[in-house]
């Protein structure tokens, strides 16, 4: 297999495009996955094959490596010398490798049209939180993460080395208008928020249910408040004002999760 030694390589000027652009990743429409675990979520939940894969040349020939080249199109694969993968990727080395996916949105209608538990973010910007959340989400078996106005791009790198493979475990959505979309959203429409005294272990999260989170900033915009059915916070009687927006989702999403569970 050829190996490409220079940094000047018209695939790794992509690569590095897509890396750091959130520009290049719209216009494209594609994206950067890292690490063999991202690619074996890709294939093993959606089936999808990368536009091209690519491996440092010291891990080309290892096992895992070898696994996932088995599973792919042998012209797919590219070799990159390990001083220029390492100028892509973090993932250098042992079982270094990366691939160009395409970016797949599920349309916000279809979302809607959904209903089930659904998490909604506003204006959460650290990439590191909204990849958490929906990792959180997917593994709680929310139908779906929507991303409103202010919201990290959740196909960037960051997003998806946080997101763990979520991404493609459940359905991703962008919306401009958090507000049309709630109003149109099957089910009832709850704001978590620090300042709610409405529990959320004793409020009812079974059936149609979204939940709205905002940054840690400045929470939930109040013109989402207001189509909300209702706030929720949670109980906190430490000494501490808040919680990361990552634990606070935890917390809910895995609420629901056990509320359902016990309703049988």
């Amino acid at each position: 297999m050829k190996v490409i030694r220079s940094a000047d390589n018209p695939l790794v000027r992509r690569l590095l495009g897509l890396r750091d652009s959130s520009r290049e990743r719209r216009e494209e429409g594609r994206t950067v996955i890292e690490g063999a675990h991202l690619l074996e979520a890709l294939l093993d939940n959606t089936g999808q094959h990368p536009e091209v894969v690519v491996a440092s040349e010291s891990s080309i020939d290892e096992q895992e490596v070898l696994a996932l080249r088995a599973r792919l199109d042998p012209k797919s694969v590219v070799s990159l010398d390990d001083g220029v993968f390492a100028k892509i990727s973090p993932v250098a080395g042992r079982n270094g490798i990366l691939a160009i996916i395409p970016v797949v949105s599920t349309p916000l209608e279809e979302v809607i049209d959904a209903g089930g538990f659904q998490l909604w973010l506003d204006g959460v910007q650290d990439p590191g939180n909204v990849g958490s959340l929906i990792r959180t989400a997917a593994a709680a078996a929310a139908r779906a993460v929507v991303l409103g106005p202010g919201c990290a791009d959740p196909w960037s790198p960051k997003c998806l080395r946080g997101g763990m493979g979520g991404q493609f475990a459940t359905r991703i959505a962008v919306s401009d208008d958090l507000q049309a979309g709630l109003r149109a959203v099957q089910g009832r429409v709850l704001v978590a928020g620090s300042r709610s005294t409405a529990s959320v272990f004793a409020t009812d999260l079974t059936g149609d249910v979204t939940v709205v989170l905002g940054s840690e900033a400045d929470g939930v915009q109040p013109a989402v408040v207001a189509v909300a059915s209702a706030t929720i916070g949670i109980p906190m009687p430490g000494n501490v004002e808040s919680l990361n927006v990552g634990a606070a989702g935890a917390v809910i999403c895995f609420e629901r999760l056990r509320q359902v569970m016990a309703s049988g």
